[in-house]
């Protein structure tokens, strides 16, 4: 591996958290395991947050390492206003962009109280369903403010006696699942998926098969969000467009890059849906959303969305799908419209 651009072959991951949103592994610890793939560089996205000058400092001094660092974001945003008043959330990654402007840091701070409000919600519905679990749970899972669901299924497995709710509401639906093809398809997909899929099926998402799940109180708007992230000089770029396609069509998106109000969008994510039934449909998309940025000269990125270890070597792994990631980076720099200040490239 080499640490120039022009000569740099090795795979890349745009997109990854750390303990400063639902990530297990710390920036440094991240940094060290990506290193040891062979990662050539790897973007810094947590969800609605900024790494401090405390891991900036310590980012600095990794500047000369083989594998390179970029500050990026994932934010969470409402549809585009054409979509409203359907309210749903869509995350857009935000690369290069300054750790410290104050605009994007203002939009953390309000986001990270929203998320706490979130969790809130979140557990007196879960509650209700009958589990155990405690917002003090959820905070001692985050290590913080930054609480996601992944945060509240730690929680949940925190009781053994949440493991017996769960698996009733398990047999519940695929007791549905026999007279209701929707709910079927549903079922099969998450147990295509394995155990980590369950609580997100069964009620940690917004269609959901019971109702656990809280949205954001506050999230800008579509247009506000891209803005923040230009603004803070970065590019930005929808991510892992399979999460909203039940929201917001391919003939959307088309039309959010035909009018530059995007910079571009993933199209390496999904990894663990290959191989079941999702697969046909995630596939055409993504050939659908590579010829988009083609025809409109946008960014075509992604990476492995890891908030583990094993997330993230197993991504290393499957070089037929990290490999496509390979000189991503350089095309954002040759746009000329980001700052190598905020990562570590030469």
């Amino acid at each position: 591996m080499c640490g120039t651009m022009e000569n740099m072959t090795a795979i890349e991951s745009l997109h990854t958290h750390t303990t400063l949103s639902d990530g297990k592994l710390s920036h440094r610890e991240l940094f060290d395991l990506a290193e040891s793939l062979g990662v050539a560089v790897l973007a810094f996205t947590d969800h609605d947050a900024l790494p401090p000058p405390a891991v900036m400092n310590e980012l600095e001094a990794l500047r000369e390492r083989a594998t390179k660092w970029v500050i990026g974001i994932e934010v969470t945003s409402n549809l585009p206003k054409e979509l409203l008043p359907i309210s749903t959330s869509v995350h857009i990654i935000g690369l290069f962009v300054d750790p410290t402007n104050e605009a994007l840091r203002e939009h953390c701070h309000r986001a990270q109280g929203a998320r706490v409000r979130r969790m809130k919600g979140i557990v007196e519905n879960l509650q209700k369903l009958g589990f155990r679990i405690t917002e003090e749970d959820c905070l001692e899972m985050s290590g913080g403010e930054s609480v996601g669901r992944p945060h509240v299924v730690q929680a949940l497995e925190k009781y053994s006696e949440n493991n017996v709710v769960m698996d009733s509401l398990r047999r519940e639906m695929a007791k549905e699942a026999e007279g209701n093809p929707e709910v079927q398809k549903r079922y099969v997909r998450m147990i295509e998926k394995g155990e980590r899929q369950y609580p997100y099926t069964l009620f940690l998402s917004a269609d959901a098969y019971r109702n656990g799940y809280v949205e954001h109180d506050y999230m800008p708007d579509f247009d506000e969000a891209v803005a923040l992230i230009r603004n803070a000089g970065g590019v930005a770029v929808i991510a892992h467009y399979g999460t909203i396609r039940s929201k917001m069509s391919l003939d959307m998106l088309d039309k959010l890059l035909t009018e530059k109000r995007i910079d571009g969008a993933e199209v390496v994510y999904g990894m663990r849906e290959y191989g079941t039934t999702e697969e046909k449909t995630l596939v055409a998309e993504q050939v659908a959303i590579r010829a988009m940025t083609q025809k409109h000269g946008a960014l075509a990125l992604g990476g492995s969305d890891a908030h583990t270890r094993e997330e993230l070597e197993y991504y290393a792994a499957q070089d037929w799908f990290s490999g496509e990631t390979a000189g991503f980076t350089g095309r954002i720099l040759e746009t000329g419209r980001v700052s190598k200040k905020f990562s570590s490239l030469l």
